[in-house]
Order: structure tokens, then C-alpha cells, then sequence
């Protein structure tokens, strides 16, 4: 016995035929996937707020744009709601969409910057819709920074699902 895993058969051995292969996506899993969303959520914004307020170029107008989304339901764009709507999306939305794309992103391992490949596409969604303006320096610094912060997240997400649970992997 070499050690690895056959392509047909799990961890404990037991063998799969193709309908069983995939993961089923539990309520354990989702609430894993939301945790390590909140736990992301954490560790990205003393970069992504933090860093743009030190340096003076924190603008909430974007935020506040971005809040207008809660119109669809009769609210008011707000600071507040805008607030409410970003950790809602990265604890609740972000990471059960992770759960079902994730086996297909790259790389094949290690598994959790699957994480981070996902956060990127995510992040080019983040430069057009919080874009500051400015000059090179202030655009310079926002790219660099929302880019790092979604990465943190993202791996984060990746690793500590991989970690407690599983990235689903689907068949194609």
C-alpha cells in the first residue's frame, strides 16, 4: 500500500462508485463555509479599512453607493446599510458560492488557495464598484490593498474550510 488515495476510493478506503463521488454540500458544511467567511471578513478589514483611513483616503461615498442595492427591498441607501450589506455578502453569500464553484478552481493543491483564485475573480467585481479616483499614489494603494485584503480572505475561507470540512470537489 503506497499511501495515496485512489482516484475511486475516500480517505477511509471505501470505494466510490461515480454518482458518490461528490461531496454532499450539509448544513455543517454551509455553517464551516460562513464561519471562515466571518473569520476572512476579520482578518481583511483592518487591511482594507485600516490602511486607507491611515493614510487619509478612506471615502465612505462608495459604501454608500453600494447600499443602494437595499432599494429592491424599500430601504434607503445608508453608511450603515452599506456596512450591513458587505458582511452579510462576505458571511453568508460569498462562502456558500465558494462551496459550490470551488472544486472547479485552480490550483489542484493545495486545496485552500482554491481560496484565493476565487477572491480574485471577486476582486475585479471590488475595483469597479469601489474605484476611488485620484491620482496614481491614491490608485496605486487601493489596488494593491483591496487585492492583498481579498486575498487574505479568501485563503483564509479556503483554508479553514479545507481545514474542519472539505472543499467540495463536483465531476464534470
Amino acid at each position: 500500500m503506497s499511501g495515496e488515495v485512489a482516484e475511486n476510493e475516500t480517505l477511509a478506503g471505501e470505494e466510490l462508485d461515480g454518482s458518490a463521488a461528490q461531496l454532499p454540500i450539509t448544513v455543517r458544511l454551509v455553517g464551516t463555509a460562513m464561519l471562515g467567511g466571518v473569520v476572512g471578513m476579520v482578518l481583511m478589514l483592518p487591511l482594507l479599512v485600516g490602511a486607507p483611513v491611515a493614510l487619509g483616503l478612506f471615502r465612505t461615498e462608495p459604501i454608500v453607493a453600494f447600499s443602494s442595492i437595499g432599494s429592491f427591498f424599500g430601504l434607503q441607501p445608508s453608511l450603515e446599510l452599506g456596512i450591513v450589506i458587505f458582511v452579510l455578502g462576505g458571511s453568508t453569500l460569498l462562502p456558500v458560492q465558494f462551496l459550490v464553484i470551488g472544486g472547479f478552481l485552480p490550483p489542484a493543491s493545495p486545496r485552500y488557495l482554491r481560496g484565493a483564485s476565487f477572491m480574485t475573480a471577486y476582486w475585479f467585481g471590488f475595483l469597479f464598484a469601489f474605484w476611488p479616483g485620484g491620482g496614481a499614489v491614491t490608485v496605486g494603494i487601493f489596488v494593491v490593498v483591496s487585492l492583498v485584503s481579498h486575498w487574505i480572505y479568501g485563503l483564509s475561507l479556503g483554508y479553514l474550510l479545507d481545514r474542519w470540512a472539505e472543499i467540495p470537489q463536483h465531476e464534470v
